[in-house]
């Protein structure tokens, strides 16, 4: 689920527990207090991994010819040089 997902469940339940007073324990209450945690926590993650369309693209065509070979140390290989370059 997305941060923005997330943020537009925790208005919804917010306006649901307003709307219908509900009180802190209920099931509601509780499920907003969840996702604001999880939004909070998904917030403060760093991106683990970036990737153009340019890499892609050349990782696919890189994918397409070993297979088209029947190597797959042709793709191995070619992994390496891209890890050693510092693309992926």
């Amino acid at each position: 689920m997305s941060i923005e997902a997330m943020k537009q469940a925790v208005v919804y339940f917010e306006h649901m527990v307003r709307t219908l007073k509900l009180r802190d324990q209920s099931e509601p209450a509780q499920l907003l207090f969840k996702l604001r945690q999880a939004i909070e926590q998904a917030e403060k993650q760093e991106p683990v991994a970036w990737l153009t369309k340019e890499l892609m693209a050349d990782y696919l065509d890189m994918i397409a010819e070993a297979i088209a070979d029947n190597k797959s140390e042709t793709l191995r290989h070619k992994a390496h040089w891209m890890r050693v370059r510092g693309e992926i």
